[in-house]
C-alpha cells in the first residue's frame, strides 16, 4: 500500500516538472509573443485584431443612413478593394423590421449581420454589401493579405454561446465572399 501512494506521489511530480518545462520551452523571448493561458494547455501566437472606428466615422453616418435601426456592434476600416479607398467592415444587430432576406421573414428577434461599405471615391457616396450573418458574441476582425494579391482579405471570427468559428472573407465585385470557414454557422 505504501509502495502504490509514493508511485502515485511521484507521478504528480513528474507531471509537474514536465509541465514546467513545457510551459518554459514554449515561452520564447524575442520570437514574437507567445501566450501560455492559465490552463497551461493552450500556447499561440498574440493576435492583432483590428480597432473599431469612432462613432463620429463618417462612413458611419453613411451606414446609419442606410440601416437607421441598426445598433454597431463592430466596424473597422481597411482599404479591402484595392483602389486606395478605405472601406468599413460594420457588425451590427437589427430586428425584422429593418431586414427582410428574400422572401424570409426573420422574426422579431435580433440578428447580428455583417456588411462592408465601399468607398464610392468621393468619401460622400458608399455602396454597401449585402448583409450576412455573422457571430452573435465576441465577434474579432484582423485583416490580412493572405494571397499576397489585390485585394485585402479579412478574418472574422466570434462565437454563440460556447461555440466558436471564423471565416476568412474577401469582397469581390461589390461582394462579400466567403473564401473559408470553420463553425461560422453555430455562431
Amino acid at each position: 500500500m505504501v509502495i502504490i501512494i509514493l508511485v502515485i506521489l511521484a507521478g504528480f511530480l513528474i507531471r509537474g516538472r514536465l509541465d514546467g518545462l513545457y510551459e518554459r520551452q514554449q515561452t520564447r523571448e524575442g520570437e514574437g509573443e507567445v501566450n501560455v493561458y492559465s490552463e497551461g494547455d493552450r500556447v499561440g501566437r498574440a493576435l492583432a485584431y483590428a480597432e473599431n472606428v469612432p462613432d463620429e466615422h463618417p462612413t458611419l453616418g453613411a451606414f446609419h443612413k442606410e440601416h437607421p435601426e441598426a445598433e454597431v456592434l463592430a466596424a473597422c476600416e481597411e482599404d479591402l478593394t484595392n483602389d486606395g479607398l478605405k472601406d468599413l467592415v460594420v457588425i451590427f444587430a437589427t430586428t425584422e423590421d429593418d431586414e427582410h432576406v428574400g422572401t424570409e421573414n426573420l422574426g422579431r428577434h435580433k440578428h447580428i449581420r455583417l456588411t462592408v461599405a465601399i468607398d464610392s471615391g468621393d468619401g460622400v457616396n458608399y455602396e454597401f454589401t449585402e448583409p450576412i450573418p455573422a457571430p452573435v458574441e465576441n465577434q474579432k476582425i484582423q485583416f490580412q493579405n493572405i494571397d499576397k494579391k489585390d485585394e485585402i482579405e479579412f478574418v472574422l471570427q466570434g462565437q454563440k454561446d460556447n461555440k466558436v468559428g471564423y471565416g476568412i472573407f474577401r469582397v469581390v465585385e461589390g461582394e462579400t465572399v466567403n473564401l473559408f470557414g470553420e463553425g461560422m454557422e453555430d455562431c
